[in-house]
């Protein structure tokens, strides 16, 4: 029996490339993922495929433990060459002079606290002794004030000082008015119930006599009242002179005085007031019994009497 001929094995046919590229419908069309919306204020939300869903998800985190690693030896890599610069910088001699500027200038700004500080508590120190100081006077003055706060205290001490200024003021004021006193009792003039009155030795007409007292910053003595008279009657008695005074006769014959005020009180001789041509003019007699006033003619010469009462005309 013939064995059968082997058969030689087909020799496998190379594809046929074609040259006409495949039309877009007839490319294969691969399944887009499915995805979730939610809403407009929410992000599209992929899910993975069976195929390379799976692999994704188990392949996140190590990317991530990579990343963050990397940026770590990054880091540190940063950190070390920045040390290693910052060390070469100061070993460099611009670094040490920056070290040395830095050091006196930290020194510098101790100092100067310090000093502050001193000043400060030195000032405190101050003002707590002054404080002392003003409490012991106000207690000292006042026993009231002894378990009184420091605000208390200081508004006492501040009336006080208010009257001390006053005080102080009004002894300026009594001390001019020693001063006025003193040149004017110098000059001859004399003092009684706060007014000065000036008795002069020289010879002048009522008019002359009038415009001498103004000159002096008095006027002709105006008589108000019968201790005042007593007193001039005194003092001319003593000088044993007829003095001008003034009291005068005006146009409408009426005796007034250069004040402007009519006399309260009659003072005459027996025989004065009389009606004489041009006897407009008074005098004080000095050999009178109950009256001393006189009625003469003015062009008379004779001593006259001034008188000026203390005010802030003349202090």
């Amino acid at each position: 029996m013939e064995k059968p001929a082997p058969t030689k094995p087909a020799k496998p046919t190379k594809p046929t490339k074609s040259t006409k590229p495949a039309s877009p419908e007839e490319a294969p069309v691969e399944a887009e993922p499915p995805a979730t919306i939610t809403d407009e204020k929410t992000e599209r939300v992929e899910t993975p495929t069976p195929e390379k869903g799976a692999e994704s998800i188990d392949n996140e985190a190590p990317r991530k433990d990579s990343a963050t690693a990397a940026a770590a030896a990054a880091a540190d890599e940063t950190g070390a060459s920045g040390f290693q610069s910052m060390v070469a910088f100061i070993t460099s001699p611009t670094g040490e002079r920056f070290v040395v500027l830095e050091i006196f200038i930290l020194t510098a700004m101790t100092l100067l606290i310090f000093l502050l500080y001193q000043k400060e508590m030195k000032k405190r120190e101050e003002i707590q002794m002054a404080m002392n100081m003003i409490r012991n006077f106000v207690v000292g003055t006042d026993k009231f004030y002894e378990d009184k706060d420091d605000f208390q205290i200081l508004a006492a001490a501040q009336n006080l000082s208010e009257e001390v200024r006053y005080l102080v003021k009004r002894n300026d004021q009594l001390q001019k008015e020693i001063d006025i006193l003193t040149r004017n009792l110098k000059d001859g003039w004399v003092i009684f119930s706060n007014s000065f009155y000036l008795f002069s030795a020289e010879l002048r007409s009522w008019m002359d006599s009038q415009r001498k007292c103004e000159r002096e910053g008095a006027k002709l003595i105006s008589i108000e009242t019968l201790e005042e008279q007593f007193f001039i009657n005194h003092e001319v008695k003593s000088r044993r002179k007829f003095f001008w005074t003034g009291l005068f006769k005006d146009k409408e014959e009426v005796w007034k005085w250069l004040s402007g005020k009519l006399p309260e009180f009659q003072y005459w001789n027996f025989y004065s007031p009389h009606d004489e041509l041009n006897h407009d003019c008074t005098a004080m007699s000095f050999d009178c019994v109950d009256g001393c006033w006189m009625a003469l003619e003015c062009h008379l010469q004779m001593p006259y009497i001034c008188k000026k009462v203390p005010d802030d005309a003349w202090l």
